[in-house]
């Protein structure tokens, strides 16, 4: 499903925080996308976004050619543990449900995919079922060091 459609769907997403486990995952079979991972909250849902590859000397602010970090400033305290310049505006618009005045970003129209990797409900044992993500998530087809973590510890999208 696409930003849009994800938090359009359960209103406890767009409410609750999403707490930022790393944005640059990798897939081995796909060198033109990263994926970032988050945990929501409000769901519980551990989730990742794929987006395409972005230079991160610029970020999507020097894509948009306008650095105004107070347009960003207003959703961080919603988007926890994210480089400011590096949250894609289709997320921001997704979660806020508003385009910023202050902040053009039409011209960045890619479509970001939600995948839900499964539901943990507790913070801690996010922690937990998460330790090493940083280590992990520098190494190539650090998505399959990802999936095969959450497999181990039982992780699932109903649980």
């Amino acid at each position: 499903m696409d930003i849009e459609e994800f938090y359009d769907t359960d209103p406890r997403r767009r409410s609750g925080e999403d707490r930022q486990f790393g944005l640059g995952w990798t897939d081995a079979a796909d060198e033109h996308n990263l994926w970032d991972l988050y945990w929501n909250s409000g769901s519980g849902e551990l989730y990742l976004m794929r987006k395409p590859v972005v230079d991160p000397l610029v970020g999507w602010t020097g894509y948009a050619l306008e650095d105004n970090a107070r347009a960003v400033s207003r959703i961080e305290h919603r988007i926890l543990g994210a480089a400011q310049h590096l949250i894609h505006p289709g997320q921001i618009r997704a979660k806020t449900g508003k385009e910023s005045e202050e902040y053009n970003k039409e011209a960045l129209t890619e479509d970001l995919q939600v995948e839900v990797l499964g539901v943990i409900p507790d913070a801690g044992r996010v922690e937990r079922v998460l330790a090493g993500w940083e280590q992990a998530m520098d190494q190539p087809d650090s998505l399959a060091w990802l999936r095969a973590r959450l497999s181990a510890e039982g992780v699932t999208v109903s649980s």
